[in-house]
């Protein structure tokens, strides 16, 4: 035990102790003025059933003397065990300097220890210039060959971190330098969902006579290490109310994180325009990604992959040989980039994907989406996006592009 820690403590509740006894001989000394009061207010037939009551008053001094002795020693007894508890329960943090803190770790990162006090707050400490730390309760530690671990841990006078793991493994020793991060244990992870919907819709009369409608959403689910997202649009127009445009695209990708930036992935996409006599134009694939940033400020990803194809047509193709289908392995390539830009003032965003057939060298397509998001009021938000879709091997008597830039208003949730 550290004695000299007792004798301080004892030296500060001194006036803790002296402030108690004061209090109640107030307290005591109130309550006999309200009764001499109460007795010459009274009359004397109200004395007189209380005939032994002050002929008592040297026991009754006593009497309440020893009621305020147990007083204070029972509060006094109660501080000290709090103390020790609270003591107890702290993480202890011993410096090169010799300087000893008891508090709790908050966390490090870059080279830096946040601990804090009940006495001072949160301090910051420089990681390399501690000799020991000792945690009561689990921290998780992120280190430098990006693997997580959690548990209570001890840094030895050697310098050596011993980390007890939460699950009652055995104990992990650790370099100090490994340690990139060090954060208290976050609640677990539910099940989060964002996204956006936007919708555009024009229809002029009179000499121009035309009706345009477009709709196009985003929904992204996700609870590490899994994450699925979905997207869609569909757009339709009409001039002099003859059908002029009719297509839309979904597509389905889920990703499983193998570490903080690697995951694998899963993708299908489906796509139709009446236009372009496309039943369908559809692919899966799957492979390997990498996450170079993912927060809420910026985001980008790349994938790539083995894929197959399928398309099917409205009418038998030349190009095809009089059939109205083909299937096909391939190569799949994406990428997906959003970045907020002026504390959120606009939204830039990017999705490209690319479907290149191993069988026919001639035939691949690309698609790209890009377009800005600019908020408004609570969450709506205005849009404008450029889509660009190029198919080197059309329908036959078809242009190998097709671009459109649709605007809308949307609702972020």
């Amino acid at each position: 035990m550290n004695f000299s820690l007792v004798s301080r403590i004892g030296q500060a509740l001194t006036p803790v102790a002296f402030s108690i006894d004061t209090y109640l001989s107030l307290a005591y000394s109130s309550s006999l003025k309200n009764l001499f009061s109460f007795a010459s207010k009274g009359g004397t037939d109200t004395m007189k059933k209380l005939p032994n009551r002050f002929n008592e008053k040297s026991h009754q001094r006593g009497s309440n003397r020893l009621m305020r002795t147990c007083l204070k020693s029972g509060m006094f007894a109660g501080l000290l065990i709090s103390l020790f508890v609270s003591a107890a329960n702290a993480d202890e943090l011993l410096m090169k300097n010799g300087d000893r803190l008891q508090g709790s770790v908050i966390s490090m990162s870059l080279g830096k220890l946040v601990f804090k006090t009940s006495y001072a707050g949160e301090i910051t400490i420089k990681w390399d210039e501690i000799d020991r730390l000792t945690t009561k309760e689990p921290l998780e530690a992120y280190l430098r060959n990006e693997k997580t671990l959690m548990g209570k841990m001890t840094i030895t006078k050697d310098g050596a971190l011993i980390l007890q793991p939460a699950d009652g493994s055995p104990p992990v020793p650790i370099a100090m330098a490994q340690v990139k991060t060090l954060e208290q244990p976050k609640p677990p992870a539910g099940w989060e969902f964002d996204g956006n919907v936007s919708a555009g819709v024009s229809k002029e009369t009179g000499n121009t006579n035309t009706e345009k409608y477009n709709l196009i959403a985003n929904a992204t689910i996700s609870k590490l290490p899994h994450e699925v997202k979905l997207y869609g649009e569909f757009h339709k127009e009409w001039a002099k109310k003859k059908l002029s445009k009719d297509n839309a695209l979904g597509s389905a990708t889920y990703k499983r994180f193998l570490t903080n930036k690697w995951f694998v992935f899963g993708n299908g996409t489906a796509q139709m325009d009446k236009f372009k006599d496309l039943d369908l134009l559809g692919s899966v694939a799957a492979g390997p990604g990498y996450q170079f940033w993912r927060s809420q400020q910026k985001n980008l990803s790349a994938k790539i992959g083995p894929a197959y194809g399928y398309e099917k047509y409205t009418k038998p193709m030349k190009f095809l040989g009089g059939k109205d289908q083909r299937n096909y392995f391939a190569g799949y390539w994406a990428l997906d980039f959003d970045m907020w830009f002026f504390d959120k003032f606009f939204q830039i965003f990017h999705h490209d994907d690319f479907l290149y057939s191993f069988q026919d060298s001639t035939n691949w397509t690309v698609r790209t989406r890009t377009g800005v998001r600019i908020p408004m009021v609570m969450k709506l938000f205005a849009s404008f996006q450029f889509n660009y879709d190029y198919d080197n091997q059309p329908a036959d008597g078809k242009d190998k592009w097709d671009q459109s830039w649709v605007f809308g208003v949307g609702w972020a949730f």
